[in-house]
This record gives structure tokens, sequence and C-alpha cells, in this order.
């Protein structure tokens, strides 16, 4: 971002509501264009809330300047005292001082307190650095009804046009100037939830891993689903296990068995866990560059990682290694300073409550009311996570998805996660709670690579074993993605908004496949040389180099670099061009890892930018791994 940079902020209320001393804090999204004043906007703000909302009016709008000179500022506003912020009408053409705005606009900042810092200026689109934003829109309301969608708002640019959408933030700012603050009560409605903002460490985090261990790694043939499959007649599952442990009395007729019965449950003694280090797995997902963790807790067999009451001898402590297999992760991933999250299946294949709710079609609720809500608010409780990631089942798979507030209660459950818990101020939650859920972030399905800029926070889950989440001793080497792939996953989930949750299987000693650890490892390789262009990185206004789709874009928080991350190995001499960045004098461009070694650049007839590589290139320090990083300053 340059030292000079203009912005205008307006917005555009809807019919809403009227709403008396709403405490509001403001989140915009992290992904801002050029010269939007990234470090000086709201979100600088919201650190001195609370602010009172009443939004009765049809425009509100904000114009904040940061330090350009006067001749850039609108006509209607010149020569007058503006100091320390002014509001400028894009409708109307006027301009205001921003201590006259209480019949026009319900100013979101203290007016008497000068320090915050909000200096904006307007710019008509020639400033003194080459070409300016226009105009910057972002919503200001806040919107209690439920039913008004955020309104879409444009950012205007000479040559395009971007729209972004979000929502003001209604919790209460991290941290206060001798004000006291409470978050507001959460009630048993999904539209408290869509109020409720992203922790600033999920949204710089990027990288996950997830981590599915239960009794169907045991036998750890084909994937996690063994039990249902088994039990459903699957030829694969039925014939596997009659041959290797017992009959297991699924249709006799069909798969005729002579051997001793051997269900499902007999694997249980068998999940002994004995050469289980979990400070060794904390350390594989630390050395991995990974900074959250996702451990699965329960998953639709019912078995609990975890001593849980309503698993009583179904669970790790009264069977099998007889260990509390979660609580001793929790311990080690805390240590290494990594997040936890916890997976939590809420259905259960064939628990006699379920199958009992399920035959009354969900008008009952015995499953969810006795099992569900109990094990989850203990387990809140015990292990204080980060994040609960349910795991409801999709469209289809059961009656009780159709109506998830009704059967699921996921409401009733936040109401109690977002009031009473020891996480209320600080729990994240995903969006796998049945049909129509909201959480804190999007789950976009299992292996969801949109390719495209999702302005919502969101998380993909994704598998190195190409068919399974939980370990699978079938697979041969060909069936896991190389480290190469994982790379691509992570930088177009994060170029794209996104964050990666990547997933290993553990084996039933406790034990992680050696090949999980190299892939891990290599990651960690990559991203120790190349993290700066991950890590709290926001999406740039370009997401890939179209029409290449083996260069991909992020930028840094405040938009003074950008970085390039190629898929095409760069070559002594060789040159790499690029279609979107638009450099200026002030630009420079090096290849991190090449001991800052500063790569000529030319700009072609048609705006193509060609990088040309030198011939001493240290590509020992690059850590490719097929995937390399062009960090570019000074370019739009």
């Amino acid at each position: 971002m340059a030292s000079l940079c203009t912005c205008i902020l307006a917005a555009i209320a809807l019919s809403l509501p009227t709403v008396d001393s709403l405490a509001c804090s403001y989140s915009f999204p992290d992904y801002h264009n050029p010269q939007t004043c990234a470090r000086y906007d709201l979100t600088e703000l919201s650190l001195r809330g609370p602010y009172n909302i009443t939004p009765p009016y049809p425009y509100r709008f904000l114009v904040k300047v940061c330090d350009l000179a006067a001749t850039d500022l609108p006509w209607a506003c010149e020569g007058k005292d503006l100091a320390p912020a002014y509001a400028y009408s894009v409708e109307t053409d006027e301009c205001y001082q921003l201590g006259n705005l209480e019949n026009d606009f319900a100013y979101p900042l203290d007016p008497m307190n000068s320090s915050v810092g909000i200096r904006v200026a307007y710019t008509n689109g020639v400033g003194g650095n080459g070409v300016w934003p226009r105009a910057v829109i972002y919503d200001l309301y806040c919107d209690t009804s439920g039913f008004n969608p955020p309104p879409e708002f444009a950012y205007e640019y000479p040559e395009y046009t971007y729209r972004i959408t979000w929502r003001t933030g209604y919790a209460c700012p991290s941290f206060q100037t001798g004000q006291n603050c409470s978050l507001p009560k959460f009630e048993s409605s999904w539209d408290y939830l869509r109020f409720r903002t992203v922790p600033k460490w999920f949204e710089k985090a990027k990288f996950g891993i997830f981590v599915c261990l239960g009794l169907y790694s045991v036998p750890a043939y084909l994937n996690e689903w063994y039990w249902e499959k088994l039990m459903t007649g699957d030829p694969r599952y039925v014939e596997f296990h009659n041959k290797n442990y017992g009959c297991s009395g699924v249709q006799p007729d069909k798969f005729p068995c002579t051997g001793p019965p051997f269900t499902f449950q007999d694997f249980a003694p068998m999940l002994k866990m004995e050469l289980f280090d979990p400070d060794h797995w904390a350390s594989v997902i630390k050395n991995a560059g990974a900074k959250y963790i996702v451990f699965t807790t329960k998953h639709c067999s019912g078995w609990t990682n975890f001593p849980s009451p309503q698993h009583w001898n179904w669970n790790s402590m009264d069977v099998g290694p007889h260990l509390d297999i979660t609580g001793n992760l929790t311990a080690s991933i805390r240590k290494q300073g990594l997040y936890l999250g916890l997976y939590h299946s809420l259905n259960e294949w064939y628990h006699p409550l379920y199958l009992e709710d399920q035959k009354n079609n969900c008008s009952t609720t015995s499953f969810v009311d006795e099992i569900i809500m109990p094990t989850l608010k203990d387990m809140t409780i015990k292990y204080k996570p980060d994040i609960i990631w349910a795991d409801a089942p999709g469209e289809n798979k059961s009656p009780c998805t159709h109506d998830s507030v009704k059967y699921w209660k996921a409401p009733e459950f936040f109401s109690w996660l977002y009031n009473e818990s020891p996480v209320k101020e600080t729990v994240l939650t995903n969006t796998r709670w049945g049909s129509n859920a909201v959480g804190s972030f999007m789950e976009g399905g299992d292996r969801f690579t949109p390719y495209t800029l999702i302005k919502n926070k969101w998380e993909t889950p994704y598998t190195i074993q190409k068919s399974s989440w939980g370990y699978d001793r079938v697979e041969d080497l060909s069936s896991f993605w190389n480290t190469t792939h994982c790379l691509y996953i992570l930088v177009t989930t994060v170029s794209c908004n996104g964050n990666l949750l990547l997933n290993i299987g553990p084996m039933a000693d406790g034990t992680i496949d050696p090949l999980f650890e190299e892939i891990l490892g290599e990651m960690g390789q990559w991203l120790t040389v190349n993290g700066e262009a991950i890590y709290n990185s926001i999406p740039w206004s370009h997401q890939n180099d179209t029409p290449a789709e083996d260069i991909w874009y992020t930028a840094s928080e405040d938009w003074q670099n950008v970085y390039a991350i190629s898929f095409r190995a760069p070559t002594p001499g060789g040159e790499l061009v690029l279609q979107q960045p638009k450099p200026s004098k002030q630009t420079t461009m090096t290849l991190l890892g090449a001991d800052g070694i500063t790569l000529d650049f030319t700009v072609d007839s048609d705006g193509g930018v060609h990088i040309h590589f030198p011939t001493n290139l240290p590509f020992a320090k690059l850590a490719g791994k097929g995937a390399w990083t062009i960090k570019m300053t000074n370019v739009t």
C-alpha cells in the first residue's frame, strides 16, 4: 500500500428496524483492494468500541482520509475544516464535518477521541501516485432482524468493479479502552450467529491438520465407514471381514460363514494405541507448519476417544487402550502453541435412541436430548476447544436432517456455548450442524476446491490418502497425494480466502505412517521459506494469473506486498511471464529463499511482466517442492 492512500467509505442502509444502543464492533473482510487504507480503517476503530448504532435514516456514510493533499478532496469539501474526520455523500455531493452527522449518520466512533486515527481522503481517480480508486463502499449498519441479506456494495475502479459483502460484527471488540463490555446474549436462533465475527487467529492461520482415529483404524480397510458398509452388505467389506476376523452375521444366506462370530464391536479391545506418543503427534503437526488441529472425538459408530458417560463401555477409557486419547493429545497440542479443534459426529448409525427417533420421523428428540447435548457440553467443559467441528448427516442421509432447528437443536446448543460455556468468547463452529446451518466459517463439503474467491471465510477438509479419512492399509503409494499436490490445494485455497484442513489417519497402534510424516515435513519446509505468502495473507484483487492456472496470488495485510506463487519451476537464465500485476517505477521483485537476489523484469507492449531469473539461483535453499514464490512490492 502506498504511503499516500485515499478512500471513501460509504454505506447505504436498507429498511431496517430501529436499534437503540446496540453495541457493535466492525469487522472488515481481510481482502482490501489497493489504496483502501487497510491499516487505517474501521478494523482499528473496532478496538475502541462498543459504539451505538441507530439506523432510522436511509443513507449513512463515512469518508476517512490518510494525510492526502487538500487538492485531492471532493469539490464539496474544499475549504472546510474537516479534521479529524469528515463524511462525503456520493449520492448528494455534500460534505460534512463528522460532528455534524448526527442526523445523517450514526457514526461508529468516539467523536471526542481524535486518537482513533480516522484520517481519510477522497480522490476522483487521478491521485498523485497513479490511478486511485474512485470509491470504496462498505456496509456500516447492524441488522438484528435476521431477514435482510447483507447488501452488496461496489468498489469502483476506472477499469474494474469488484463487489464484496460483509456483515457488521455483533460481538464486542477484543479489548477496550476503559469501558466495560460483555458479549450480547445469544438467543436460540441462527440469526444471532450470523453476527459473530471470526477470530483473527483463524483468519491468519490458513493451515490445520485433521486427525481421524477410531475403531475403523483397527481393520484399516478402505475407509472409515467400515461398520456401515459391513452392515449394509457391501461385498468387499463382508467378505474381507468374514475371512480375516470371523463371521459378521450379515446376510448369512448371501455370505455364508462357518467361523466364530466377530462383530464390529469386537474391534474395541484391539485398538491398543500401545505406541501412542501425543508429544510426537503434536511435533509432527507443528513441524508441518500447521497452526491448528481438528481431532476426531467421535465418528458415526458412536465410539468416543475420551471417557464419555453417555457412551459407557464404548469409549477409549473403558475399553481398548484405557486412555483419554483426546485429553492426552490436547495437552501436547497446547504445549506446542497450537489451537485445538474437536470433530464430533452428531449422528450414530446404530444407536437405539437415534433409530427410534428416525422411526418417529424425528418428531421425538431423545437421542439429541440424552446423548448429543450432554456429550457436547461435557467435551466442551473438559477440553475447552477453540473449534467445535460438528458433522451431521447430509441431505437424504437421514429423515432427521430435514429440519436442523427442530431435531439437532444446534441453536439451543449454541445458546449455551456462547452464553455459559468456558469458551463462550473464543470458540468457533463450522456449518455442518444440519440443513441450512450457520457457523463461524463455511464448510463447502469434503475436498471442496472452488478455485474462485469466496467472500466469507471458509475451510476445506482434504485427504492425503485419496479415498479415505481413516488409515487405509489397502492403498499403495499411488493412492497418496504427493507434496506438490497438497501445496497446490493449500495455495489455491488461501488465494481464495480459505483455510486448508489436511487429513491424516493414524494407525491403531498409535503411530503415524512415515509417508504422512514425510509429506507433512516437506510442507513445513516449504512454509519455512514461503510462509509470508500464506500466513497472515489476504486475497489479492486477482486470484490467479488467468488463463494460466499454475500461478496464484496472495497479498500482505497492508497491501505493500503481492505474492505470485508459481507451480512452474524457475530455470537459471529463464523467465516467468505474469499478466495481472501492474508494476510501477518503485516496484521490486525477489524470489523467496534466494538470498534476497533482486529479479530484473520488463513489461511488454501487452502489459505482460517478464521476470528474468539469474543464472546463479541458489536452488538448494528454495525449498521448491513444486511451488516457488515471487514477492513483488508497489504493484497494482
